[in-house]
This record gives structure tokens, C-alpha cells and sequence, in this order.
């Protein structure tokens, strides 16, 4: 089967609840379950390195990049504005907190929790609307136009912070909207769940194309299953049904659809996402992403997650992706990141998840590698390494040369032996001198091992951690204050520290160096250090950090 390379971008430590990319590639951006945004200024293949942090007040519902500029929509506070550097530029209070986050020309569009319509220009002033929208479900932009989905099924279309069409309502019992999207042309598509008018009998699922500009339907198509997404491609619109087929809706040059759906290909489960890119067809299903390029090939990846998140620089270079399994008790799962613009590869359809499930090698080392020099001094102290290189082992020494020397072999008498290669051999002096060296090596008294035993014990001490001292620091006029974690003076004796860790209040690790500096917002925090030394012995030192205004 085709597939394309796939590397993992970034490990995140928690789950993903919003993903971003700036259009060039270089910012990547996302968000954790627990309101930690996580921002990466190096290009995606040399990425690991110099990541910044800020903490939003709640969970992130919506991440999106422009302008060098971060914008950050949280479900109990609202809109944040960072710069590239996590530094906070404005913040917009949305009553009610923010849901979903749609960028118009030169403002956003935000749902809140409850279902209302808010507008926040780009310098973070907020336009009242006057709870003129509510139970929106779904919104997108369209040309010139914020075309919202209601709960009621009512479909509209706003202009300028004005209803400029509303579409005609369908149906005794009412209707749900599945979908919004465009044509090429700008005319507005909709899919549609009409309600049984008596039990037992089918859903009407159908998908409607209208011209907003002149009030008119253009076409409405019975369908088979839910419509879920649509996009454009060159040559006409392609949508994503719940049943995992992707189908197409060809245009001709006037504009007008030609025939009737064709099916491109199946996915076998429900389309998540659909997005046409570089002259190809990508979107996600289940735990794979499809694509399907423009000579009709098809090709799949799989990912340890469901994809909910799929961010595509403009020159298609970099392509991200991201998804959780929907399993509490793993881990994790990595942003992957692959290429539109490479060649497609042939693989076993086994080695899919391989990117994902790769194992770090342990090399297996030979008896000599093993108990040589160099790797017995990795597990000792300094002054212990230099006394066993400057150590000479005589009495072994000594002991082999005694029990060689009991083996004579005498080139200058004949050979007595009928059988060649045997030795003249000394077996009572060989005796003897086995004797000899057994009872050197093994008669060490009992107590001298006991007391070496017993001074190796005494004299390993664990390390002492030490997060230095509680802090209490007044914010900045913006409501944040940048804080120096600093574990450096943490203490060991024999000078065998190898492993540093800082934990904050939820038990996820920030960071894995001594020394660091955090950007808090207001409010109390507290941090965990946890050092660990070469036996594996642990300690740990805790610190408050209060900021206040």
C-alpha cells in the first residue's frame, strides 16, 4: 500500500485540546488538557528544544496563528493575544467563556459556552452584539459572510453584525443541521437531518447548494448518509459522508455542476476532517488519515490517536496531526508530522503504526565491554575511578603466573609422547601450585568483607534536593510575573546527581534541567523538585510561588 514518511513533531505530556500552525510553517502551537499552551518557534523537523509555556485560566478550545501573533480562546476566560514568545499582548473577557473560534478578515467570531455570538476586533476591543445570536452550533466563514447553524435548525447568514439571509425552515417536527460549507463559487452548501414525521419510519438526510446573494436554491440531493464536511478542489466540491465515503460534485467552467456525485474512495469510517491541498485530497477517519492525490492514487497513515487536528503550512512542507485515543489509562499521543510535497512510499500495511511504536535499542554488550574499565568506572565516584585506574592488580597477576609456571614444556628433549602437541607435564608441582593459589584467593577472613560491605553502605548518601526558598511576587501590569525555578543548589556528597525534574501541581513534568525561569499568571502555584543519583536513589523539595497584584 501507499503511505508517506512520518517522524513524530512533539511528545505532549497530556492530551491535545487544540493544535496550530503559522502559515509559513515556523509556529507551532498547542494546547493541553489542563490550560498549559505550549509554543514552539523552530521549524517542525528541529523541534524538541526551546519550547515556551503560558498558562491559560481554563482549557483551550481554540488556537489560531497570525501575524506572528497567538491567539488563544479559553472555556472560562476568553480570548488572550500572545506574542511568539508567550508574552501576553491583550486579553478579551468573554462572558460565559469561549467554545469554538473562527477567524474573520479583521476580527473573530467566538461561541461561547452557551451558545452566543461574540465579535473581538484584532486589537481585542469586543463588539456587543446584544445577545442577538444564540444556541449557535455551528458557524463558518463564506465569502463575505458568517453563516451560523442553530439549534432549532435555522440557518443564517450575518453581515456586518446583521442577519443578510435566513435560510427557510423545513419540516413539521424540525431539522438539524450536519453541515456548512462553499462551492468554489461561493454559494453555500448545507446538509441536513429532517426529523421523522412517524416513529419507525427513516431520517430525510439530504444536501442543499444556495445562492445567498439572490435568495435562490440551486440544487437539493437526497443523500444516503450524513453529510459531515465538505471542501473545494480544482475541479469542483468534495464532501465527507458519516459512512466514510468521499465523493465529488464536479463543476464546469460556467460554474453550473455537470453530473451527478461520483465516489472517490472509501474510508470505512465516519469523515472527521476534509481538506484539499497541493493538488490532493486529505482527510481524516478513525485512527488513519487518507489522502488522494490528483493521478488517483491512494494512500493512508495511521496514527496511535483519532485525528481531530490537521494543520497544513501554505507550501504544504509540513503537515501536523494530532488525536487521542480515547484511553485514560495510556499516555499521550505524539504530534506527527508529515510532507505533501514528497514522494509516496510503498509499505506493508504492519508497518503503519511503526512511527508511533518505535523502541529505543538497548545495546547488548559482551562480557569484556561489560566489565571493562570504562564501564565500571561510569557507576563510581571520581576519587573511586582515579584509585581503580591507578590500582595494580598483582596478586592476580602473581596467581596466574604461579599456576603457568607449573606447566613446563621442554623443546630440548625428545618427545616422549606418541600423540604430537602433547606437553611434559609437572602434575605434582601443578597440584601444588593450584593448591596455592585457591587457598590465596579464597582465604580472605569473613570479617574484612563484612567491614568493606558495611563502609560501602555507610558511605553512600542520597542526595538532598532543594527548590530554594517559597517566593511571593507582584505582576506585572499585564497579570503575569516571570519566576526563576532554581534547584542548583541541590546537594550530593559523592557528586552523582543524574537526573533532574520539575513537577508542577497536576504531576506533570515542565522541565528536566536545574535551573529555569516560568511565566505565571496571578494566583498561588506550587512546584516539585525530584532529583535522582546514579543507584537510583530519589529526593525530592517542594516550593510555593504566590504572584499577586
Amino acid at each position: 500500500m501507499l503511505s508517506r514518511e512520518v517522524v513524530v513533531a512533539f511528545r505532549p505530556q497530556a492530551r491535545i485540546s487544540a493544535l496550530a500552525l503559522s502559515p509559513n510553517g515556523k509556529i507551532t502551537v498547542w494546547s493541553e488538557i489542563n490550560g498549559l499552551v505550549c509554543i514552539s518557534n523552530k521549524p517542525v523537523d528541529k523541534n524538541g528544544e526551546d519550547l515556551l509555556f503560558w498558562k491559560s485560566e481554563g482549557k483551550v478550545t481554540g488556537l489560531s496563528i497570525s501575524n506572528e501573533k497567538i491567539f488563544v480562546l479559553d472555556e472560562f476566560f476568553g480570548l488572550v493575544c500572545l506574542n511568539s514568545s508567550g508574552e501576553v499582548i491583550w486579553k478579551s473577557e468573554i462572558k460565559g467563556g469561549g467554545f469554538s473560534l473562527i477567524e474573520l478578515d479583521d476580527r473573530f467570531a467566538i461561541i461561547d459556552s452557551l451558545g452566543r455570538l461574540h465579535f473581538v476586533l484584532m486589537d481585542g476591543e469586543i463588539i456587543d452584539l446584544d445577545s442577538k445570536y444564540n444556541s449557535v452550533v455551528k458557524f463558518e466563514k463564506i465569502e463575505k459572510y458568517l453563516i451560523t447553524a442553530h439549534e432549532n435548525g435555522d440557518v443564517k447568514a450575518i453581515l456586518d453584525g446583521e442577519t443578510v439571509w435566513q435560510r427557510p425552515s423545513r419540516g413539521e417536527l424540525g431539522e438539524s443541521i450536519t453541515s456548512i460549507g462553499s462551492t468554489s463559487n461561493g454559494n453555500l452548501i448545507i446538509g441536513r437531518e429532517g426529523y421523522a414525521l412517524v416513529p419507525g419510519e427513516e431520517e430525510a438526510l439530504e444536501l442543499e447548494i444556495w445562492d445567498i446573494s439572490n435568495n435562490k436554491l440551486i440544487r437539493r440531493i437526497d443523500i444516503n448518509s450524513r453529510l459531515m464536511v465538505s471542501t473545494n478542489s480544482d475541479r469542483g466540491t468534495i464532501f465527507g459522508f458519516d459512512d466514510g465515503k468521499v465523493m465529488e460534485l464536479e463543476t464546469g467552467s460556467n460554474g453550473e455542476f455537470v453530473q451527478d456525485m461520483s465516489v472517490l474512495f472509501d474510508c470505512k469510517y465516519p469523515i472527521k476532517s476534509l481538506i484539499f491541498h497541493s493538488e490532493q485530497i486529505i482527510c481524516s477517519a478513525w485512527f488513519f488519515i487518507f489522502g488522494y492525490n490528483s493521478n488517483g492514487d491512494l494512500w493512508k497513515v495511521e496514527h496511535q490517536g483519532m485525528p481531530e487536528y490537521i494543520q497544513i503550512s501554505n507550501d504544504g512542507q509540513t503537515c501536523i496531526f494530532a488525536g487521542e485515543d480515547q484511553n485514560d489509562w495510556t499516555e499521550s499521543e505524539p504530534i506527527g508530522k508529515i510532507s505533501l510535497k514528497d514522494n509516496l512510499i510503498e509499505i506493508d500495511e504492519s508497518e503503519l503504526p511503526s512511527w508511533f511504536n518505535q523502541v529505543q535499542e538497548v545495546t547488548q554488550l559482551t562480557s569484556e565491554e561489560l566489565y571493562s574499565g570504562e564501564q565500571i568506572s561510569q557507576h563510581l565516584t571520581k576519587e573511586e575511578a582515579k584509585q581503580w585506574e591507578e590500582t595494580e592488580l598483582t596478586t592476580s597477576s602473581d596467581s596466574i603466573d604461579e599456576l603457568i609456571g607449573a606447566l613446563s614444556i621442554d623443546n630440548r628433549v625428545e618427545d616422549k609422547s606418541s600423540i604430537q602437541g602433547t606437553m611434559d607435564i609437572d602434575t605434582d608441582e601443578l597440584l601444588s601450585q593450584l593448591d596455592d593459589a585457591i587457598e590465596n584467593m579464597a582465604m580472605i577472613p569473613e570479617e574484612s568483607i563484612l567491614d568493606e560491605l558495611n563502609k560501602s553502605i555507610e558511605e553512600t548518601e542520597i542526595p538532598v534536593a532543594n527548590a530554594g526558598g517559597d517566593q511571593r511576587i507582584t505582576a506585572q501590569e499585564d497579570g503575569t510575573a516571570v519566576v526563576t525555578l532554581d534547584g542548583s543548589t541541590s546537594y550530593d556528597p559523592q557528586e552523582r546527581i543524574r537526573a533532574w525534574s520539575w513537577v508542577d501541581s497536576t504531576g506533570r513534568e515542565i522541565s528536566d534541567i536545574a535551573k529555569l525561569k516560568v511565566k505565571l499568571n496571578i494566583g498561588r502555584y506550587q512546584f516539585e523538585l525530584r532529583i535522582c543519583d546514579v543507584d537510583g536513589n530519589w529526593n525530592s523539595d517542594n516550593t510555593t510561588i504566590i504572584i499577586e497584584k
